[in-house]
């Protein structure tokens, strides 16, 4: 008789679904990840992987929890260890851009990729578990928006402002980590990580109050 398996086994097993999933998604799109294809992938049974996990949204909506929990986690960490607003904001964005650089698939699935988002599932019988996610990225949105305001010493008042500011800097810092994985930043500049510290250098002078 087989043992039963024990919770790192099953952990494991989750996360050799993850993995597998992931890659789906990212080598051939999100419609391309299905259960009888993820079986087939892992050389498991459709049946034993339903043990697992419900569905495909299930799994995927996984994944991306997974992403914005390991972002969240390198954020914080980097806010925690700065002494002054400046060097809080430039650590965050040094922590984004290498978090996105070194877990390039988590980072398309969460910012690149048309893969689906909270409001897709609003109304789904996975709205409460992909709120989690979402619940996870506004923390994110906000410990920036605190950021920022430390940043700016009050410069930034109104909410709209900081809206845009936030954007503003958002669409800097992804274009840094999209050029990166696309391997392209480098045919324009000979020195990537020279070309970015200026880029963080100039964000952080910009908005520093």
């Amino acid at each position: 008789m087989r043992r039963p398996r024990t919770s790192e086994e099953l952990e494991r097993a989750k996360d050799r679904i993850i993995d597998a999933a992931l890659a789906i998604i990212v080598e051939e799109g999100f419609p391309c990840l299905t259960m009888r294809r993820l079986a087939s992938r892992l050389h498991m049974s459709a049946p034993n992987l339903y043990n697992f996990f419900a569905s495909k949204d299930e799994i995927y909506i996984t994944i991306v929890i997974k992403g914005f929990r390991m972002l969240q986690e390198e954020l914080e960490r980097a806010a925690s260890g700065a002494s002054t607003p400046e060097e809080k904001a430039r650590a965050m964005i040094e922590a984004y851009v290498d978090f996105g650089t070194k877990n390039s698939p988590y980072y398309d699935i969460m910012f690149t990729m048309p893969t689906p988002k909270y409001k897709a599932y609003q109304g789904t019988p996975y709205e409460k578990l992909s709120e989690v996610e979402y619940r996870i990225s506004m923390d994110i949105a906000g410990l920036a928006a605190q950021t920022l305001r430390e940043l700016s010493r009050g410069g930034v008042q109104k909410d709209e402002d900081l809206t845009h500011d936030l954007v503003h800097i958002w669409c800097l810092v992804h274009g840094m980590v999209s050029l990166a994985n696309s391997n392209i930043i480098g045919y324009v500049a000979s020195d990537v990580k020279a070309a970015y510290q200026r880029i963080v250098d100039d964000i952080v002078e910009r908005y520093r109050g």
